[in-house]
């Protein structure tokens, strides 16, 4: 199946206040348990490299496809059996340019009820929310309103969210199936457009794990990137961004993967078919490049 077309992924107004913040301490200073949210290191070159810390948690009913997102995008691998999630964290770095890197920690949580007590816990901290839907199952997306949406706002109100439509493959296995077996019902795209509209998401885009490599791809890096954009105020591009060194906190495997970055990054922007009425992903990177080096420039 081709890569989704720049209709696919719609960016959106970010909301005023909806940026993530560095955690305090109850004396009012900074925490001493964890590591800087921005570090600056030496180069051989004598530059400045930068490294933030960013945190994501993913969260959606069971079974929608969230931890086949993430390891997808961390090990490059479509995970053909499903096992129920209780509480993984991925790490991995991703390289703006070569001095400015991203040390992402990715969430994975338990959609079902009986994690209810413990999963606000991972809000802990967080810088963005995923919330993922299955395509496939039209009340997944009935959840993120009557559930998800309400319990991000409640246990982190100022951090960004992004709403994802997870196996976007299965619109189009319908076509294989016999005239004599009943259709399922699949959330069209504009319904997504329409909930994440509604809940006031920073991005909405449709995935496929299975299928579709770079629209995982485009999720994770302009989550990576709209994170720690909201830790300092910059915008920055994704012109030559690569992932590397992901592994699996939980069960301690780990994978070496260099993906091409696809995905800008993006702040305050609207949907590309009504901001500008780019053509295209390229054209709309382009554009989103200029408006970063204006905003934030990395030494």
């Amino acid at each position: 199946m081709k890569d989704k077309k720049c209709s696919d992924f719609v960016f959106m107004p970010l909301k005023d206040g909806a940026r993530g913040q560095a955690p305090r301490a109850k004396d009012g200073g900074p925490t001493r348990d964890r590591l800087p949210l921005v570090a600056e290191l030496d180069t051989p070159a004598g530059m400045v490299s930068k490294e933030v810390r960013s945190k994501i948690v993913v969260v959606g009913s069971c079974g929608c496809g969230k931890t086949a997102l993430i390891h997808r995008y961390v090990q490059s691998l479509f995970l053909e059996t499903y096992t129920p999630t209780g509480f993984d964290t991925y790490n991995c770095q991703y390289s703006v340019s070569d001095t400015y890197k991203i040390l992402m920690s990715i969430w994975d949580t338990s959609g079902d009820v009986g994690y209810d007590r413990v999963r606000p816990l991972s809000y802990s901290d967080g810088d963005l929310v995923i919330i993922c839907f299955a395509i496939d199952k039209p009340e997944s997306m009935e959840d993120v309103i009557s559930k998800w949406y309400p319990e991000v706002k409640e246990q982190c109100p100022n951090v960004p969210v992004m709403l994802v439509g997870c196996k976007s493959d299965m619109r189009h296995e319908i076509k294989s199936m016999t005239s004599d077996k009943p259709r399922p019902t699949f959330v069209t795209y504009d319904q997504g457009l329409k909930t994440a509209k509604h809940i006031g998401a920073l991005v909405y885009s449709e995935t496929s794990a299975k299928t579709s490599q770079r629209s995982v791809n485009d999720v994770m890096e302009v989550a990576a990137l709209s994170s720690a954009g909201s830790k300092n105020g910059c915008t920055f591009s994704a012109s030559s961004g690569t992932t590397t060194t992901a592994s699996n906190s939980s069960t301690g495997s780990s994978a070496n993967s260099s993906t091409s970055s696809d995905s800008p990054n993006f702040r305050r922007q609207r949907s590309f078919s009504r901001r500008k009425g780019f053509t295209g992903m390229n054209e709309a990177k382009v554009q989103l490049r200029k408006e970063a080096a204006k905003s934030c420039v990395v030494m």
